[in-house]
């Protein structure tokens, strides 16, 4: 057999250790074809994905770097860097890489929700999954300390945009809906918030100046509120079998993805509360994909 012949067969090993969720011999088989064929980004790619499921982020990391390197006009590598970015707390580097990524694939779903989850964290905005933006924050509003009618006129007292906002009735509505709701109701508070902030990006604007947030040296990508899959991407041309993103899907992560497009048939039919129980769902099946808590949020 050929080096390269070699490594196929240590790569197809690994994948299906790694349905298996045997991740230590996942990343033996991927490495053993690493070492036939040093160049090929796919193995790096599939071993990031291992060290990821175990929480090795670092390894994680520095593999998803190496297949960014191999291969810069791949998309898939920039998710396996980002996702490792992210779940070290580096939110500014998650959030490049992500953009990076979707320069070469503007449509990409999964680029698109780990930039907002990024930017979330960031932000410590509500559903982001991390930091004290998951219900954290100090008295007031509920979401986080400033978020009331003191927070909203000192905000407009330092930003002409935010002052000029105040002047839209049916905005400051929407603010007040949610301010109003209060510490004692921060589940249905950062739900409405979500919700609103889809309707009207202005919703965020005014939430992030609440927070001393300077959102006029933000650019628009930054701003975008998290977005709702209501229609699936264009066609594009079918990659190799190897490179697909089914290529290392678990049997518990196919599900998952099935509960989550259900879920988003029911969003778009207005069938909130079911949609929730789909969303759960996927969550149940995998906890730690953070682009299913992204969709019950929405």
């Amino acid at each position: 057999m050929t080096d390269k012949e070699q490594a196929a067969a240590a790569k197809a090993k690994g994948n299906a250790a790694f349905q298996a969720k045997n991740y230590e011999d996942a990343i033996k088989h991927f490495t053993e074809a690493i070492g036939f064929d040093p160049n090929d980004h796919v193995f790096y790619s599939n071993r990031s994905a291992c060290y990821a499921s175990m929480e090795k982020y670092d390894n994680a990391l520095e593999d998803g770097t190496k297949c960014v390197q191999l291969k810069p006009d791949w998309p898939k590598g920039y998710t396996r860097k980002g996702l490792a970015e992210f779940f070290m707390n580096d939110y500014d580097s998650a959030a490049e890489t992500y953009k990076a990524g979707l320069k070469l694939a503007p449509e990409d779903a999964t680029l698109k929700e780990g930039l907002q989850k990024a930017m979330d964290a960031k932000y410590e905005l509500p559903g982001s999954g991390v930091g004290s933006g998951m219900g954290g924050g100090g008295g007031g509003g509920g979401l986080f300390g400033g978020f009331n009618q003191a927070g909203l006129v000192a905000a407009a007292a330092k930003n002409p945009k935010i002052k000029e906002y105040m002047q839209d009735k049916e905005l400051m509505s929407k603010v007040q809906m949610i301010m109003q709701l209060g510490a004692n109701n921060q589940q249905m508070q950062q739900q409405l918030l979500m919700q609103l902030m889809n309707q009207d990006q202005r919703v965020l604007e005014v939430v992030m100046a609440m927070q001393g947030i300077d959102v006029s040296t933000m650019s628009p990508e930054d701003m975008q509120p998290p977005s709702k899959e209501s229609k699936p991407p264009p066609k594009k041309e079918e990659p190799k079998k190897e490179e697909s993103p089914e290529d290392l899907r678990t049997p518990e992560q196919k599900e998952a993805d099935e509960f989550k497009g259900k879920g988003n048939e029911l969003y778009k039919n207005k069938q909130f509360q079911e949609a929730l129980e789909m969303y759960d769902k996927a969550i149940e099946k995998e906890p730690n994909d953070f682009t299913y808590y992204n969709n019950k949020c929405a």
